[in-house]
């Protein structure tokens, strides 16, 4: 049988004469081919559409698709349902989940033709389109924090000046009603001076999104940096019924800024401990371990928690979404921007049970 496949586009056919089913070049192409005909044969697949789509490919072409796919699965549903429909479609985008990972891919699709121009199957090219997708997500997700940046650096000196005043007539207030025995006047100016002090640090947290900090960098020794702040974490740890515990590697020196360092991790420390906090104790680790090919150190924070719904780990590092009662959404969207700032990246691993915030930092080997 004489195949040609067509490309509708806006009206006009393009086709190319394809000649016995072992000789169609699909292997030229370098996004993903698929062909299939009416009877659910795949008739070519080359290299790259195996990648996308994991199926048994062990067989010779033509090759039944229910051979290739379980009739249950995503893959077998979804090419099954395009034969039957004979759908021919420019620009679908979708969404194959393979080994645990999510990838988009932007699909067209075009009738083959027999020798006498009638339609004898389906030509479908895929193409990952993934990095766009993060890439433009990440362009968003800038953008928004440029913007909160922006709004916080022309309100908070607004906010801050009269904060001062308050709180200094609060002090003045409190010494008197002290002299007068007003305990519980005095026990209520505690509660305002303590609220006045969230406010300022939720300014200070925003400043923190409107401008880079200037950074002072230094050749670091991880498993030190990690040792400094040990005892803070093992006193927090203590108090909320946690095991604390350190999985330490030797690892390259980093060169980063020391404190932006320490804000980062005390940040990720607090939250695991407050996670855990609602499962009353469990289990915090901080490991570290070096990635020779990625020429990257990477610092492990895992709790025992109850996790984080996969629907909602594209959204932690968004300002102001938070699932606590008295959270400001404000510490993931710093710690991402403060390691984005040294030349690092921060990533989220969650599977219903315990979360590992992963940060990776660029060594200074060469």
């Amino acid at each position: 049988m004489r195949l040609t496949s067509e490309m509708d586009d806006q009206n006009v056919q393009m086709r190319t004469p394809l000649f016995r089913v072992e000789d169609l070049d699909v292997e030229s192409y370098h996004d993903g081919v698929v062909m299939l005909d009416f009877e659910m044969k795949v008739l070519a697949a080359n290299k790259t559409s195996v990648e996308f789509l994991p199926g048994d490919w062990s067989g010779e072409f033509p090759i039944g698709l229910s051979d290739v796919f379980p009739q249950m699965s995503e893959e077998y549903e979804w090419l099954s349902r395009l034969v039957r429909e004979k759908s021919c479609f420019r620009n679908h985008v979708v969404n194959l989940s393979r080994e645990g990972r999510m990838r988009t891919l932007l699909a067209d699709s075009s009738f083959l033709r027999d020798k006498d121009g009638e339609q004898a199957g389906i030509c479908l090219f895929l193409k990952d389109i993934g990095n766009i997708v993060s890439l433009e997500k990440k362009i968003q997700h800038n953008e928004i924090l440029a913007t909160v940046g922006k709004i916080a650096a022309g309100v908070a000196h607004e906010i801050r000046n009269p904060l001062t005043s308050i709180k200094g007539f609060l002090q003045i207030m409190r010494h008197e009603l002290e002299k007068k025995g007003m305990q519980k006047e005095f026990n209520y100016t505690d509660v305002m001076l303590s609220e006045i002090d969230r406010v300022n640090e939720l300014v200070g947290e925003l400043l923190l999104l409107s401008k880079p900090r200037e950074l002072r960098m230094e050749r670091i020794e991880m498993e030190e940096l990690i040792m400094t702040m040990a005892p803070i974490i093992s006193s927090e740890a203590i108090l909320n019924n946690i095991e604390f515990h350190l999985s330490l590697k030797s690892v390259p020196h980093v060169y980063a800024d020391p404190e932006m360092l320490k804000q980062v991790f005390l940040n990720l420390v607090k939250n695991a401990i407050e996670s855990m906090a609602e499962v009353q104790g469990g289990k915090l680790v901080l490991s570290t371990e070096y990635l020779p090919q990625e020429r990257m150190v990477r610092i492990d924070v895992q709790d025992t928690g109850p996790g984080v719904p996969h629907y909602l780990t594209d959204r932690i590092f968004d300002a102001f979404f938070t699932t606590k009662e008295t959270g400001t959404g404000l510490g993931l969207p710093i710690c991402q921007r403060l390691v984005n700032d040294l030349g690092g990246r921060i990533k989220v691993k969650s599977k219903g049970f315990g979360t590992t915030f992963s940060v990776f930092l660029p060594t200074m080997s060469a």
